[in-house]
């Protein structure tokens, strides 16, 4: 594929992150890998500028960009990929520090194109999910590129990665699920991004046609191998919440690297749930209702994660009343936003979904307004069955990365937009939530980051890394 995809789960390195940190030019760069605590873990050897083309012309319709002249490279070669924050230009405002990346930036946001070299919201809460940053790329040599492009929607590949996942607590964490046109995929982490770019022809150990979905559900879909069970959520159209199903499928064998999902799932008889919405409910578009994502916890509950645009990010609870019955929706943790963008409008913006690296905890986020400001976290817990708010601000002019944290966490990193100094551009908070209970939520670290970089220039950011 020429790079990798980030977020990949290697049982044999203790190496989680690379802390990044840019000067104003080139000999200014310096690396240090953390791990998975975000501790440091020992210096990347042999960084060293790489050059890249000169100019980039008409991508996206957003006309030319000169690039700065150099990327990045390392030996030995690591397999970086997205989970990213930080500024992408330098601190005077006038160098980009890769002209490549800082043109995708601005074609990403669709907000204000590349020359406007001010703009750093694109590259903020909306734009990273469980398999990194969509925005970030590399090839074998670790040399920033521009990002793919997927068929159906014209935009990054990761995007449509991201919104596809499906969480699950998969023994195997090189796998994963996606939900993804119609279909429910078993692939492995490392190839997932393949199946996307080649609209769904390859990259897959085994695919599921889900019977009566249409198209625009992404990532509507879990696993509880506790239980062994899945849920899919999906309905009449993907833009009207009326008419919306949760599907139950039980008694499956564990999901494994050998699992033929046609075969075991057309072999089960279903139970299907048409919802009737009595509270919160989605509103009638492709955010709300074909983002809408489900979380089977062990006691088999389903929580359903949901943002409408210019309201709130929603949680609401389907109870267990019996082996295939389910009790009516109840209104149960929300977040308050202004921004009316969301991925039917801005693909960068509106819900995300990850979850903890020991899959027992899924997260929902959002932004809390426009340009990708702001972030508010709702935590799903699989274990103890229970849904908390992990984090929320009213941020309108700097942005928030989620990331993950140790087996059972996740981070929160700030960085400014607009000010390099708004909140201490290095700042990071660590959630473990392996503590939550319906009455605990995860509980909050402040996480130092190595060589004080907490203020001002140069600009740290954090890309998920194994060896």
């Amino acid at each position: 594929m020429g790079r990798y995809i980030s977020s990949q789960q290697s049982t044999s390195s203790d190496v989680r992150y690379a802390l990044c940190n840019f000067g104003s030019n080139a000999a200014a760069v310096t690396y240090r890998l953390l791990n998975e605590e975000f501790l440091p873990a020992r210096n990347i050897p042999d960084v060293r500028p790489v050059p890249l083309p000169s100019a980039i012309s008409l991508y996206g319709g957003y006309g030319t960009v000169s690039p700065s002249g150099y990327g990045l490279a390392m030996d030995p070669v690591f397999t970086l990929g997205g989970a990213y924050h930080g500024r992408h230009n330098s601190a005077d405002n006038a160098i980009y520090f890769d002209g490549a990346i800082q043109q995708a930036f601005g074609y990403g946001g669709a907000h204000t194109a590349p020359g406007t070299n001010n703009n750093g919201w694109s590259n903020y809460t909306g734009r990273c999910g469980e398999f990194g940053h969509d925005h970030w790329n590399l090839d074998a040599k670790g040399a920033l590129l521009l990002p793919r492009r997927s068929p159906s929607y014209g935009v990054e590949t990761k995007t449509e990665l991201n919104d596809a996942f499906v969480n699950g607590d998969l023994s195997d964490r090189s796998l994963t699920l996606l939900l993804w046109s119609g279909a429910l995929y078993l692939a492995r982490r490392a190839e997932a991004e393949a199946i996307i770019v080649s609209n769904g022809t390859r990259g897959f150990i085994s695919r599921f046609v889900v019977p009566g979905l249409p198209s625009g559900f992404y990532g509507t879909a879990s696993y509880n191998r506790a239980r062994n069970e899945l849920v899919i959520l999906g309905g009449s159209s993907a833009t009207s919440s009326s008419g919306m199903w949760l599907r139950l499928y039980r008694n499956l064998p564990e999901l494994d690297a050998t699992s033929d999902l046609n075969a075991i799932l057309s072999a089960i008889t279903t139970t299907q749930i048409s919802i009737s919405w009595s509270g919160w409910t989605p509103s009638n578009d492709a955010e709300a209702v074909g983002g809408a994502t489900p979380v089977l916890t062990d006691n088999g509950d389903v929580f359903v994660g949901f943002f409408n645009a210019g309201t709130a990010l929603y949680v609401v609870r389907f109870q267990r009343t019996g082996d295939t019955t389910f009790g009516a929706p109840s209104n149960h943790v929300s977040y308050g936003v202004t921004t009316s963008y969301g991925r039917h409008s801005s693909r960068g913006s509106g819900m995300q979904v990850m979850q903890t690296r020991d899959g027992n905890t899924v997260a929902f986020y959002g932004q809390y307004y426009y340009y990708g400001a702001g972030l508010g976290v709702i935590t799903v817990n699989k274990r103890s069955n229970s849904a908390r708010a992990m984090y929320s601000d009213s941020e309108t002019s700097n942005g928030r990365s989620l990331l993950h944290w140790g087996e059972t966490g996740f981070a929160v990193a700030f960085h400014a937009s607009g000010n390099f100094s708004a909140h201490g551009n290095g700042a990071a908070y660590g959630y473990d939530c392996s503590v939550q209970t319906a009455t605990v939520s995860p509980t909050q670290f402040t996480l130092s980051i190595p060589n004080g970089y907490t203020t001002a220039a140069p600009h740290p950011f954090f890309v998920e890394v194994n060896l």
